[in-house]
C-alpha cells in the first residue's frame, strides 16, 4: 500500500480472513463427510477436540470480519462484545504481514482483554491492527520489536521512528482518549484505563 487510509486495514486484512474463513469451513465439510462413512459417527467422535477448535477458531475470525465491516461503515458488530478483541486482531494483522513475504514480527508480551464497554466493541482491536499495519508499512516489519505490557504497547525501531502523523491521527480519531507518543526510535500507545477489563 502506498498511501495509509482508514481503507488499509480491510484491503490488507481480508485476504487473509478469508483464506482462513475458507480453511475453516473445509474442515467441517470434512466432518460431515465423516458422517456419511460406514463407521463415520466413532471418527467423529474421536474428532471432537478438533471441530470445537474449529468452531472456536471461526468464531474469532466471524468477530475479526465485523470489526473490519463496522470500521468500513457497516455494523456488523452490532452489540457483540468480545474480550480477546485486541488479541484477535493483532494476531490476524501478524500473519497478514507474515504472508505478505515479510519476516517474522517479533512480539513480547500479550495485548489486554477489553472492557465491556470498550467504545463500541471494535474501534480499540481495529486501531490496534491499523498501528501495527501502518508502522511495518512505513519502516518495514524487520525494524520492530514491539511489546504489550498491560494497557501499553511500545514498540521500538532500529532506527528513528518516521511515521505519517496524518495516518496516525485518522488511527486515533477511533479511539479518543488514548495516547501515542513518539520518541526517538519508540513508538508508545497508551490505551484509556477504562477500556482494559481488569
Amino acid at each position: 500500500m502506498t498511501a495509509w487510509s482508514a481503507e488499509s486495514v480491510p484491503r490488507a486484512l481480508l485476504p487473509v480472513l478469508i483464506h482462513e474463513m475458507n480453511n475453516g469451513t473445509q474442515l467441517l465439510v470434512g466432518f460431515r463427510s465423516l458422517l456419511e462413512i460406514p463407521g463415520g459417527e466413532a471418527l467423529f467422535a474421536q474428532k471432537a477436540g478438533e471441530l470445537a477448535q474449529g468452531s472456536s477458531k471461526l468464531e474469532e475470525l466471524g468477530f475479526a470480519l465485523a470489526v473490519v465491516s463496522t470500521s468500513s461503515g457497516a455494523n456488523m458488530l452490532l452489540a457483540r462484545r468480545e474480550r480477546r478483541g485486541i488479541e484477535i486482531l493483532w494476531e490476524l494483522t501478524l500473519r497478514t504481514l507474515e504472508r505478505s513475504g515479510e519476516r517474522h514480527v517479533h512480539v513480547q508480551g500479550a495485548p489486554p482483554e477489553l472492557a465491556p464497554g470498550a467504545l463500541a466493541g471494535w474501534e480499540v482491536p481495529w486501531a490496534a491492527a491499523a498501528l501495527l499495519l501502518h508502522a511495518s508499512e512505513a519502516m518495514g516489519t524487520d525494524e520492530w520489536r514491539w511489546r504489550w505490557e498491560g494497557a501499553r504497547l511500545t514498540g521500538r525501531a532500529s532506527r528513528p521512528v518516521q511515521l505519517d502523523d496524518g495516518a496516525l491521527a485518522a488511527i486515533l480519531e477511533r479511539v479518543p482518549g488514548s495516547e501515542l507518543r513518539l520518541d526517538g526510535d519508540s513508538l508508545t500507545w497508551q490505551l484509556a484505563e477504562e477500556w482494559v477489563a481488569g
